[in-house]
């Protein structure tokens, strides 16, 4: 038994659908277990959507191109259930504008987003599971909130382990064996409430990896619209390329640092299972793509990692006041509280200096509790570039047009922030 997840970056259009229906068709009947994303850019629409709520800023427009495009997509795909999936689509709508409607506060923000952006999981499924059954595609649609517990958090939520093995394999299994694909969705789950709750950004690579745990899978496939796991990105890098096989440990400190080929959650549950993971071209299916498993070599080429929309924190006390261990603890309390993480920190004798994921809620949350006792000085809108397995001079090169604002170097890793536009 296999588990396949697809994202939006490669669920974009009918096409792809098509395509990602072709793909389930050349698997065994009951033998595939199918994870998706949101389409498209659809979580990022309604990160907007929530964002102009909260503003006090009107939304209708954006939520009606999202509306449209979905329908778009039904008409596109759909014949015989099409007024279903008409009817399906309007009860969608209707259940994320009554939340819409819901008062937010700062305590409640993670619970909002939470259950607004996972209802574009929820769509991308219902359509595909459509899709399927026009297909004659023996298929059953299953809500992952049912199966995948968590019980701490909204917005990264720690997985309920024990729990969620035991939903999993009592329904997950029994579906399997009546020859059935079973259908169900990335990144979401809920807590022992029932309450919405999400796994973090890219985490429906996370949701693959706590099935194919749970059940025992033979392996997990992210299809991406990339050929591989490659050493850098190659839109920004001409001589990227592409790895055919990585360690656990590999891929785990390429996602540690920011790497996008997959969640960084992924690997441990995979590598504690002995499960492969294969990351393998989605318009290019016949390529083997990169296998991560044990037994791997170390990483021969250099691995250069860009994080985009950083913000970069300076805290400190009054000007003679040492950054104490104390001092320390507590911005590593906060961190964890607003489930954050440092990707570059830096301690000098007054102050303390940090990089992380420009993420509006969680930094929002960070500022209120630290400025409590440090003053704060954020820069946002600066990248991070971290090198590993490679020395300075490859990353200083590539850096040579741009004012970096800091830099680190350990061995075998150098990092350095910099502001996005190159100046002379």
């Amino acid at each position: 038994m296999k588990v396949y997840k697809f994202g939006g970056g490669v669920i974009q259009n009918s096409e792809s659908i098509r395509k990602l229906a072709q793909l389930i068709q050349a698997e065994k009947p009951g033998s595939l277990v199918v994870v998706v994303s949101a389409l498209g850019k659809t979580t990022q629409a309604l990160e907007e959507i929530l964002q102009c709520q909260v503003a006090g800023q009107p939304y209708a427009p954006q939520l009606q191109k999202l509306y449209e495009f979905h329908r778009h997509m039904i008409d596109q795909l759909l014949d015989g259930l099409r007024e279903v999936a008409y009817q399906m689509l309007n009860a969608w709508q209707d259940t994320l504008l009554a939340v819409m409607r819901l008062p937010i506060t700062d305590v409640s923000s993670d619970k909002t987003y939470s259950r607004i952006v996972a209802e574009g999981e929820l769509l991308a499924s219902r359509l595909i599971a459509y899709y399927l059954q026009e297909q004659q595609v023996a298929c059953t649609w299953l809500d992952a909130r049912d199966y995948v517990k968590t019980n701490w958090g909204f917005c990264h939520a720690q997985v309920d382990w024990a729990t969620t093995q035991r939903l999993i394999q009592n329904d997950f299994l029994p579906l399997l064996g009546q020859k059935q694909v079973v259908l169900t969705q990335g990144f979401i789950g809920s807590n022992e409430k029932g309450e919405t709750t999400t796994l973090g950004k890219e985490g429906s690579d996370f949701t693959g990896a706590i099935l194919a745990a749970a059940l025992g899978a033979e392996s997990l496939t992210i299809w991406k619209d990339v050929p591989g796991v490659m050493n850098a990105d190659p839109k920004l890098f001409e001589e990227a390329t592409k790895f055919s096989e990585l360690s656990y440990q590999a891929m785990e400190e390429m996602a540690f640092y920011g790497a996008k080929v997959v969640h960084p959650k992924t690997i441990q549950p995979l590598a504690a299972h002995h499960i492969p993971l294969y990351v393998r071209p989605f318009h290019d299916p016949h390529e083997r793509g990169t296998v991560v498993m044990n037994g791997f070599a170390q990483v021969e080429h250099p691995i250069y990692v860009l994080q985009e929309n950083q913000v970069l924190v300076q805290l400190s006390l009054d000007d003679l006041t040492f950054f104490s261990e104390a001092c320390m603890q507590e911005v590593v309390h906060q961190l964890e509280q607003q489930d954050l993480r440092a990707n570059l920190m830096e301690r000098e004798a007054f102050k303390l200096t940090m990089c992380l994921n420009n993420d509006h809620y969680q930094t929002k949350g960070l500022a209120a509790a630290l400025g409590q006792r440090f003053r704060i000085n954020a820069q946002p809108q600066v990248n991070l570039l971290t090198v590993l397995h490679g020395d300075e001079r490859l990353g200083q090169a590539w850096l040579a047009q741009k004012e970096v604002l800091l830099a680190h170097q350990r061995p075998d890793i150098y990092q350095a922030v910099f502001q996005p536009d190159a100046k002379a």
